[in-house]
């Protein structure tokens, strides 16, 4: 496959969003030295998989940007936004993880209530059994 798939992705969104139509045929893909990619139908399925392009379906040559692909040239390319995915993804697992540990202290706080109540039932109980004792005496 592609072993830097994603600088292939840059350059290739770079050319695409410059055409005037932005579309080009998937032959003219190019690699990061400015030659024709080899592999040219696998890399538009990988860009039609990733949502960046259309690739016609009759003959499979033609490949047109999606809007999306469009916003994320325009936004800095397709490394910075794998970047800030990156960082979202970590960003998320971070709150995921603050959230559990939220929900362990909470559950921690119920356990130390309900002790607390079961230990002031108890003294209660010792409480009158005393009473009882000392008034039976």
């Amino acid at each position: 496959m592609f072993e830097n798939i994603d600088e292939l992705i840059e350059i290739n969104l770079k050319l695409l969003n410059m055409s005037k139509s932005q579309f080009m045929m998937r032959i003219n893909f190019k690699d990061e030295f400015g030659f024709n990619l080899k592999n040219s139908k696998l890399f538009a399925e990988i860009l039609e998989h990733k949502g960046l392009i259309v690739l016609e379906k009759n003959q499979g040559f033609r490949c047109d940007l999606t809007e999306a692909g469009r916003q994320i040239f325009l936004s800095g390319g397709w490394i910075k936004y794998k970047q800030t995915i990156e960082s979202l993804a970590k960003y998320n697992d971070m709150a995921t993880m603050d959230s559990h540990v939220k929900k362990m202290e909470k559950s921690f706080i119920k356990k130390i209530t309900v002790a607390g109540i079961i230990v002031l039932l108890l003294c209660f109980f010792i409480t009158l059994l005393t009473v009882e004792i000392f008034i039976i005496h």
